[in-house]
């Protein structure tokens, strides 16, 4: 499924496609001195139920290039038209939550931040995401929107990341994890059973934003544990 484009090896780059992604997944393997980091640009469909087994082929795609990577530094970037308020929000939320990533730019932003303007509407909405490791959310900094561009409809992010933060290569080979859920065998009828139970779920919370977006693993912030 991983193909790689073009090779730059004077500067330890490789361009990456993926096979079956219709140009919707392209990305850079950077290779470091002691350690690697892979960035993978994602333009995924629009939100619609009509849509969401496209949204969970896509997701199982992108659990699947982890296992073929095997890279422990990787950050998924780019337009995942999922938002706090809409369906692909929430399975996107259950996504990092499985697979152990993070939407680095929930912790690093404010909250009244918006990355979508729609003229036709007179709406914003925050759908672009950067969906981090552990190992590359530790390591970023400086995360601002970069309001003097807009790209389309869409507002340019920036973040910087401190590579030499990130895990150095070890000795020891690690086995791959298996997939909790292997996106790419689920049947239709199972996808259409996970929205419906993902969206009662959903609907049944009744917690702030700033709380269903907490990054505090070690679960310490006293004021949203009373909320909970």
């Amino acid at each position: 499924m991983v193909e790689v484009m073009a090779e730059l090896p004077y500067i330890g780059l490789k361009i990456l496609t993926f096979s079956n992604c219709d140009g919707s997944i392209i990305g850079l393997r950077v290779f470091l001195k002691k350690s690697e980091l892979c960035l993978i640009n994602v333009y995924l469909p629009y939100c619609s139920r009509a849509n969401t087994n496209e949204f969970l082929a896509y997701l199982g795609k992108l659990r699947q290039l982890c296992e073929e990577l095997q890279c422990p530094n990787i950050c998924f970037v780019g337009d995942f038209d999922a938002g706090a308020t809409n369906t692909f929000g929430g399975l996107l939320e259950v996504f990092c939550m499985e697979n152990d990533f993070i939407i680095s730019d929930y912790a690093l932003l404010s909250q009244d931040t918006f990355t979508y303007i729609s003229d036709a509407h007179n709406t914003t909405s925050w759908l672009d995401h950067f969906v981090s490791s552990f190992s590359v959310h530790q390591a970023m900094f400086n995360m601002n929107m970069l309001t003097e561009f807009m790209i389309s409809d869409h507002r340019a992010v920036a973040v910087s990341i401190q590579c030499s933060h990130l895990p150095e290569f070890d000795d020891e080979v690690m086995e791959p994890q298996p997939s909790r859920i292997d996106w790419l065998k689920v049947t239709a009828q199972e996808r259409e059973n996970c929205y419906h139970e993902s969206k009662n779920l959903l609907d049944q919370l009744q917690l702030p934003t700033e709380v269903r977006h907490c990054q505090n693993f070690s679960f310490t912030d006293e004021k949203h544990l009373e909320e909970i």
